[in-house]
């Protein structure tokens, strides 16, 4: 039944919308007349497929996600850890927040500058990653904590209800929402800029490389289908996330 309805949703909403923006593409690709600026959407699906059926396409790939999700997932465990303590210590929350806001204001290719100086280029992603996403992380976990029902710690204060299990049964599904939502949010960013550190930094055998390899080159084709890959990549992670909070919020309601 989920099937069906999952089919028929692709053929009726889906499925229009992506018949649109492909006429979109091919229209542009007629009007523009110009194979290096623009190709048409068979001839970067083409190449994307080639690309998928070689070696390096998977191992580029590999090296740019393992270090994007360990920038991330590092991001989400700092980002929660700093806004719990923030909520403990008040002190503790002004002395730390002019800095992720710094990190909130700082440009992309401003910390790539910086960070080249500092550490090896192999570890410019997971680092780019790390610090677009902790103050996505902190601000939403700090407002999901702010949010926790005072009523409900007050009656755990009063019924001296363990430490442990006011974090477990009452913090926890206070803020998970907000934690999960920033993690759907901020997957994207750490995956956009985690390439653009690539791309800047020029670090070998990655997605970034490979998108400037294409544009000193002037290889439209593999642009556009590294372009689409990184997509349909992002697209793949953000789906993952979504199915996470599905399952969480689905565990808290029962």
């Amino acid at each position: 039944m989920t099937v069906s309805f999952s089919v028929r949703r692709f053929f009726t909403h889906h499925l229009p919308v992506i018949a649109f923006w492909w006429l979109v593409w091919e229209g542009a690709n007629l009007l523009v007349d110009a194979s290096i600026i623009i190709i048409s959407p068979r001839e970067a699906f083409a190449r994307l497929f080639a690309l998928a059926g070689t070696h390096i396409f998977w191992v580029s790939t590999g090296q740019t996600l393992s270090r994007v999700l360990l920038g991330f997932f590092l991001a989400l465990a700092a980002g929660v850890l700093l806004a719990a303590m923030s909520k403990i210590s008040r002190a503790f929350y002004r002395l730390i927040l002019p800095a992720i806001n710094v990190l909130n204001a700082i440009p992309i290719a401003s910390f790539v500058l910086l960070a080249l100086m500092a550490i090896p280029a192999t570890h410019l992603a997971a680092f780019i990653a790390f610090v677009t996403v902790l103050p996505i992380v902190f601000y939403n976990t700090y407002k999901g904590i702010e949010a926790t029902d005072a009523a409900l710690l007050e009656m755990a204060a009063v019924f001296r209800i363990p430490t442990w299990k006011t974090i477990v049964y009452i913090y926890l599904k206070s803020v998970s929402p907000h934690v999960l939502s920033a993690a759907n949010v901020g997957i994207g960013f750490a995956w956009k800029s985690g390439i653009a550190a690539e791309l800047i930094g020029l670090v070998t055998g990655t997605i970034g490389f490979h998108l400037h390899s294409a544009r000193i080159w002037l290889n439209t084709a593999d642009l556009f289908a590294w372009t689409i890959a990184i997509v349909l990549l992002s697209c793949v992670m953000e789906k993952i996330i979504v199915l996470l909070i599905e399952r969480v919020t689905k565990w808290q309601s029962s």
